[in-house]
């Protein structure tokens, strides 16, 4: 078993589910008690926000290079970067270190092919959803007619992640708001929904609508899961 390198924190709530489904996968390809083979650098939930609302992408992707180095140093055989939003530092990332990096938009554009999904409704943070960086990376990798809800609907998601979900706070209602506004763009064409942020699989997952699920926290787990493990 391959020793995974895990940049968590951001925030802690997502951190905790990686580790959680990489021992599930691990459980179940290697039967009775095994467990996976991770490393964990945890940036600090409360520098990272400070950055994301300041917008200060210098100072954000410094702090995860420096997580990125230090996994490095300690000789992990991969990384994972464990949130969507922190992806943006991705491509600094790979510059400062040699380990490979396992991509979550390389797994979700491969699920999106294989599913043959052409229209997909991107949900997360509002740096995922309104700004460049992720759709523009997303592209690059995928061919298909990505939308993004209105200005008004992101910020209803925002507030459920940002306010509830990284705090560990799951309401009845707030799922409501979210699969009303899955419904609204399925009326519009869309042909799946992307969790584009870590915590969103807290509160849908595909028993709540018949709209497919894409899950970019399990399906990336997945995958480095299967890459840590390969010939086990």
């Amino acid at each position: 078993m391959k020793l995974l390198g895990l940049i968590g924190g951001v925030s802690p709530e997502a951190t905790a589910i990686y580790y959680r489904l990489l021992n599930k996968f691990a459980r179940e390809r290697l039967g009775g008690e095994h467990s996976a083979n991770l490393m964990l650098y945890a940036l600090d939930y409360g520098v990272m926000i400070k950055h994301y609302d300041a917008r200060d992408w210098d100072a954000f992707n410094a702090e995860v290079e420096k997580g990125a180095r230090r996994l490095a140093d300690a000789g992990v055989d991969a990384l994972i970067i464990t949130s969507n939003t922190t992806h943006v530092a991705a491509n600094a990332v790979c510059g400062a270190v040699s380990v490979p990096l396992i991509h979550m938009l390389d797994v979700l554009s491969d699920e999106m092919r294989t599913r043959g999904i052409g229209k997909p409704l991107l949900t997360g943070t509002p740096v995922v959803m309104g700004e460049a960086h992720y759709r523009s990376e997303l592209g690059k990798r995928y061919d298909g007619e990505v939308v993004t809800p209105s200005a008004e609907e992101q910020a209803v998601i925002g507030r459920i992640i940002l306010d509830e979900l990284v705090n560990g706070v799951v309401k009845d209602e707030s799922r409501a708001e979210y699969l009303s506004i899955i419904d609204h763009w399925r009326g519009k064409g869309a042909d799946g929904v992307i969790l584009g942020c870590t915590e969103l699989c807290m509160i849908i997952d595909q028993s709540h609508t018949d709209l497919p699920v894409l899950d970019t926290t399990s399906l990336h787990a997945k995958a480095a899961s299967d890459w840590a493990l390969e010939g086990s």
